[in-house]
């Protein structure tokens, strides 16, 4: 195993294993092994993701933490394709003023680990696997980018 100097740096622990840096990847979600971190490019895409993914008041000790987003799309906010423009938007906002504050909380992170946008670039609801597919634009204030695919379960039929 490769030894990596992170000095200077802050890290995380690797949520989602097994994820190539570049290219097409399925994450499967599973118990997978301890102890990898995660750092730049990744932390962010990583951090954004699981922040827009929970639910706000879901948090113990922190009940601001995460979005209303899958409650929108639980509790019927988006019915059509026209209303997840603007539930995301609200999502990605909030994702990045918490972002924000943490890396307030933090001091000093490097540029690739703080988060500059989130862009929605395409997104479908497909009614027949109730599914909501959004694909989402991470870019860091270093100006590295990764485009990641959400699929969201949905009530929408």
């Amino acid at each position: 195993m490769a030894s990596v100097d992170y000095t200077g740096r802050s890290v995380d622990l690797l949520t989602f294993q097994g994820v190539a840096e570049l290219g097409k990847n399925e994450i499967v979600p599973a118990w997978g092994d301890v102890g990898y971190l995660c750092t730049g490019v990744q932390k962010v895409v990583q951090t954004w993701t699981v922040l827009f993914l929970t639910e706000r008041s879901t948090v113990l000790n922190d009940p601001g933490r995460g979005t209303d987003f899958l409650q929108a799309v639980r509790s019927g906010r988006i019915q059509v394709e026209e209303d997840v423009p603007a539930e995301f938007s609200m999502a990605a906002d909030r994702v990045s003023r918490l972002m924000d504050q943490d890396a307030a909380n933090a001091g000093d992170l490097p540029d690739d680990e703080r988060l500059d946008s989130a862009a929605l670039l395409e997104y479908r609801i497909d009614r027949i696997a109730s599914y909501l597919y959004l694909k989402i634009r991470i870019l860091t204030i270093a100006g590295e980018e990764r485009t990641i695919f959400l699929p969201v379960s949905t009530a929408i039929r």
